[in-house]
């Protein structure tokens, strides 16, 4: 068996065990958020009172929430507020939601880099394996 067959299997085990992890990584993730029941609030520029499923929802979502903070807070951020501010508690609770809600988008798009990859891989070593047959 010649190298670049060897390689180009190798590329396509490679290829399809990206390509799964980042799907299972994409529907856990919107399997976790869709379990939260969240919904998109009314005053989000986009995507109001949609189900919070996806990255765009919960991008959208995550901004909602740092709007109504701001404006809770007189546009101060957890940071910028006294330790003894009533709005404190608050203001860290949206800090933490927003969070959660921004790395979810962020891990939706981490998983579909994966996948991504993962197809080019499978790409890249079926054309490595042809290559070898016409040799």
């Amino acid at each position: 068996m010649k190298a670049s067959r060897i390689l180009g299997i190798l590329v396509i085990v490679i290829g399809i065990g990206f390509f799964l992890g980042g799907s299972i990584g994409w529907f856990t993730v919107k399997s976790q958020l869709a379990d939260e029941q969240i919904t998109v609030s009314d005053n989000a520029e986009s995507h109001a009172g949609k189900k919070v499923e996806g990255p765009f929802t919960a991008f959208a979502q995550a901004n909602a929430v740092k709007k109504d903070v701001l404006e809770a807070t007189a546009g101060r951020t957890f940071a910028q507020l006294e330790m003894d501010e009533p709005v404190r508690e608050m203001a860290l609770q949206g800090a933490s939601v927003r969070t959660s809600l921004l790395t979810s988008a962020l891990s939706f798009g981490v998983s579909s880099l994966a996948a991504g990859s993962g197809i080019s891989f499978v790409l890249l070593g079926s054309a490595l394996i042809l290559r070898t047959r016409r040799d």
